[in-house]
């Protein structure tokens, strides 16, 4: 027997119609996970000197990239921790609207300049703008995915299903405090460079001091 299919309801304006999140959902998690890829490319062995023949010429040469190794492990971290946040928060966004889509691209424009400012912070560290752009770039990308879950979770909306209204209290002050790191992040980083970026990842820690996150009841995957 043939599936029946059913019809979406008609509508005069198609661009303010909330929408499954399925496309959006598809294509960031395509952007985090090339940006991340993108990351690596920072590290080369073109930088290599010439005329490397013994293992102990071998290490000092990877001993000197050892900054942009740790700039590259850094922001993957990072870039792990917003997208965990991004496929926590989306198990429970069921629809989004325009103004929804709109602010998921505007942080993946901040996801996608990632690995440019991460190689800025790795080749030009003596120079401010240097250690300041992918702190500034992170705050950024956080700063836009509170507002983006400011939004979902407005009770003039409904797209968000299975949250009380204490967790979605919760998960609000949690993105706040989210941004707040990231700020004290960039007010260090002209001094620390990218050790500044401990303070982002205390973010876990203070997610222990919050009201428990229930388990919910999360959307149906189509």
């Amino acid at each position: 027997m043939d599936e029946e299919i059913t019809a979406p309801p008609l509508t005069d304006d198609p661009d303010g119609t909330p929408v499954s999140t399925r496309r959006m959902e598809a294509f960031t998690d395509g952007v985090f996970s090339i940006a991340a890829t993108l990351l690596v490319l920072d590290l080369s062995v073109d930088k290599f000197p010439i005329g490397i023949h013994s293992d102990v010429a071998l290490w000092s040469a990877i001993g000197d990239q050892g900054f942009g190794i740790l700039s590259f492990v850094i922001s993957f971290l990072l870039l792990g921790l917003l997208w965990r946040i991004h496929v926590w928060q989306f198990e429970f966004v069921s629809t989004v609207d325009s103004m929804g889509v709109f602010l998921n691209t505007l942080r993946l424009l901040g996801v996608v300049l990632i690995p440019f400012t991460t190689s800025l912070i790795s080749n030009y560290n003596d120079l401010l703008a240097g250690r300041t752009l992918l702190p500034l770039n992170f705050l950024f990308v956080t700063a836009v995915s509170a507002i983006q879950w400011y939004h979902l979770t407005s009770a003039r909306h409904s797209f968000v299903s299975g949250l009380t209204p204490a967790a979605v209290r919760s998960t609000r002050i949690g993105s706040l405090i989210a941004v707040g790191l990231a700020l004290v992040t960039v007010a260090l980083s002209p001094w620390l460079g990218s050790i500044a970026f401990v303070a982002s990842f205390l973010n876990p820690v203070f997610d222990r001091f919050r009201t428990p996150r229930p388990k919910g009841v999360r959307k149906r995957h189509h």
